[in-house]
């Protein structure tokens, strides 16, 4: 393993090392949900070179950390940016790992239960403003959805129509949201869902901001324009109501 500019016979001096790691980093007991994240860090690393590359990936594997980017170990490889969660109980000792073999790194997040907690009083003051000031850079829940929905109905009425298709397992009315200049009563559409997998955020972060960027450039974009006039797009933000509504609840 070659750690900036070491020579490739000094892999096997760090491979004892490595295996010490994998045995006293393996993840413990889970917190409660409410301080699970207590601790926890989330750092940045780029491999400079294959060996480094190989390494980290033979760490991953045995130490099975919660990698959030590339999608996969398997894509770790030389200049790839690697994003990783790694627990309270393992983040000091690996640290001081990468330190000592040079691996260059830099902390993203120095405790990511302080974050989802700033992200949860964001929640708590979005819940206080007018739907006119929706925030798209931020995680909404369900409610929230549903509600910026219908003020989209009311306040683009000439683009946007709200409509249920049903309800859930669990009660809950499923929208759909169908954007498009109505010329017409039937058009060729085009479907959009998201949230199918319901802690996956992302997705119905994306459906909304999608919707958005439609609303605000039909007027400025011909090419949008164009679309909205001939097609309608049917966007189901949220497939999954009741395991997104787990999802923030549990």
């Amino acid at each position: 393993m070659k750690f900036l500019r070491k020579p490739r016979s000094h892999t096997a001096a760090f491979l004892p090392l490595c295996w010490f790691l994998l045995k006293i980093l393996q993840p413990g007991h889970c917190h409660s949900y409410d301080n699970r994240y207590a601790g926890d860090k989330v750092i940045r690393l780029t491999p400079k070179t294959e060996e480094e590359a190989f390494a980290l990936q033979s760490i991953y594997h045995h130490l099975q950390v919660d990698l959030w980017q590339p999608s996969s170990i398997s894509y770790v490889s030389e200049g790839t940016v690697t994003d990783v969660h790694i627990p309270q109980n393992a983040s000091r000792t690996l640290l001081a790992f990468l330190q000592e073999a040079h691996i260059q790194y830099e902390v993203l997040i120095e405790d990511l239960q302080k974050a989802v907690e700033n992200e949860n009083s964001l929640q708590n003051q979005r819940n206080r403003r007018s739907l006119s000031e929706y925030n798209y850079e931020v995680y909404h829940s369900l409610e929230d959805i549903q509600s910026w929905m219908h003020h989209l109905n009311q306040t683009q009425p000439g683009l946007v129509r709200v409509f249920s298709i049903g309800r859930s397992y669990e009660g809950r009315p499923l929208f759909i949201l169908q954007l498009g200049r109505k010329s017409r009563a039937y058009k060729r559409a085009v479907w959009i869902d998201c949230g199918i997998h319901a802690r996956e955020w992302i997705g119905p972060a994306f459906c909304q901001w999608f919707v958005r960027e439609a609303l605000l450039t039909y007027k400025t974009d011909p090419a949008m324009r164009k679309m909205l006039n001939h097609l309608y797009f049917y966007i189901m933000p949220v497939f999954n109501v009741d395991g997104y509504h787990f999802s923030w609840t549990h």
